[in-house]
């Protein structure tokens, strides 16, 4: 990916790294939010190299420098449908040979069908799905250079603590229980019906958040979101559990919190919840 190039009149609201200061802290904490698709070269562009390294522990949102293979595990009972709701039963017959020569371009390993998954929740496949969609908006993208995983990663190596704010079972049950397995269908007929808007959402969503601008994202999620629930659980009800813990942290020394920039923006995002909570919350920029 080129390097990015920000603009000298950015707006004094697009931000994605904050300080957290105030209420007796003994030194300044610092929030990041990140972005699945961006490259790691923007924590030095975006000014958060400095403030990673002057913390003792990071935050995120799952422990991500757990063994893969046990993450996966703590994962898969929640992608599992229920018998009377496997793939050939919720997706239309007479659409299902088309979808499944779709799915076939984007599987994330060549060969395989639809029926290989039969059993999997149709969020499942989305997600596998959304995998080849990020390869293909953004073709210099490195999946094993994540943003979260990378401070999580480099502030073990440095004798960081690593805090997560929530389980893998917890963060799978949200995103493959919470919505009705009808509704995951639609999500994934639609997916596979035209790729091609999931991948202009993609790079409209990482040009978004290049810009540091969190408006934008917000409004890219909102006008995608079709069903309100998912996204109620997604981030306004994560925010506020998250808002109960992240106090006691913080004050037990300086932590730098990286986590999906769409839980920073909004009465309910993490920003405003914790100057509600009487801290001092500002925008830093390089």
């Amino acid at each position: 990916m080129p390097a990015i190039m920000l603009a000298l009149s950015l707006p004094l609201s697009a931000q994605v790294l904050y300080k957290v200061e105030g209420k007796n802290l003994s030194a300044p904490s610092y929030i990041f939010g990140t972005h699945h698709l961006a490259p790691v070269s923007v924590i030095e562009e975006f000014g958060a190299l400095e403030p990673f390294e002057s913390t003792a522990q990071i935050v995120g949102e799952i422990d991500m420098t757990q063994n893969q293979m046990a993450l996966a595990q703590a994962m898969q009972p929640h992608m599992i449908a229920p018998d009377d709701s496997t793939l050939s039963k919720v997706i239309p017959a007479d659409k299902y040979a088309t979808l499944n020569e779709e799915f076939k371009k984007w599987s994330p390993v060549q060969g395989f069908d639809l029926n290989m998954f039969e059993n999997m929740k149709p969020m499942a496949l989305t997600t596998m799905v959304s995998v080849s969609i990020a390869a293909e908006a953004m073709p210099d993208y490195d999946p094993s250079q994540q943003l979260d995983k990378w401070f999580q990663e480099n502030g073990k190596s440095k004798g960081k603590a690593i805090i997560p704010l929530e389980t893998a079972e917890q963060q799978a049950a949200i995103l493959f229980d919470t919505t009705p397995i009808a509704y995951q269908a639609e999500a994934l007929i639609d997916l596979l019906t035209n790729p091609q808007e999931a991948i202009t959402m993609s790079k409209d969503l990482t040009d978004a958040y290049l810009s540091q601008d969190l408006k934008k994202m917000t409004e890219l999620s909102d006008k995608e979101s079709e069903h309100p629930e998912f996204m109620e659980a997604l981030l306004d009800r994560r925010n506020a559990d998250w808002l109960t813990k992240l106090p006691a942290i913080i004050d037990r020394g300086p932590t730098f919190i990286a986590v999906g920039a769409l839980h920073l923006p909004g009465d309910k995002g993490i920003i405003e919840g914790l100057r509600k909570q009487g801290y001092t919350v500002t925008p830093v920029s390089k």
